[in-house]
């Protein structure tokens, strides 16, 4: 009585009616699923559902229903690629990011290394032109002595060539 009542209903591929009825493990699940297998529902059936008629699938219907399968297998296929696909994207914007933060800490070292490298040259820069300065100072002052003597110099010979010479008489 069960199995008239479950062959009076309606199969859509898209749902598993075998389920409601009957535990896989039964011995009739396959019998019945066969049953459903073969039968489709009118297209031209009525809304309340009372004309609903079983008519067997013809061999091109039974081919189209794996192609709806293999739709929902290509979705699957699509889906886990898509996943896959944003899993990579993911771990490379990671990677990229995880790169362009090393980057940043180098180059931070590098700022660092170079600013005490430029203090240390601005001192010793400072330090160069005091002691420049000091040298030209001490350059001047030699010059100005220098002059000083070559002045004593031209002196002491315009007094030696103004003075009379005396002969010694031997």
């Amino acid at each position: 009585m069960q199995h008239d009542a479950i062959s009076n209903i309606a199969y859509h591929p898209s749902m598993d009616f075998t389920s409601f009825f009957l535990p896989q493990t039964d011995a009739y699940s396959h019998d019945l699923s066969a049953l459903l297998d073969m039968a489709v529902v009118d297209p031209y059936i009525s809304c309340n559902g009372s004309s609903i008629t079983m008519i067997p699938v013809t061999e091109d219907e039974a081919n189209a229903q794996p192609m709806n399968h293999g739709n929902d297998e290509r979705k699957k296929r699509r889906l886990v690629s898509n996943r896959e696909s944003a899993r990579r994207s993911r771990v490379r914007k990671q990677r990229r990011l995880d790169e362009l933060s090393s980057q940043v800490s180098e180059l931070r070292d590098t700022n660092q290394r170079l600013l005490v490298e430029l203090n240390h040259m601005i001192s010793k820069h400072a330090r160069i032109v005091r002691e420049n300065s000091q040298l030209r100072e001490e350059a001047s002052d030699l010059q100005r002595k220098l002059s000083e003597m070559k002045m004593e110099d031209a002196e002491v010979a315009a007094a030696a060539a103004a003075a009379p010479r005396t002969l010694e008489v031997a």
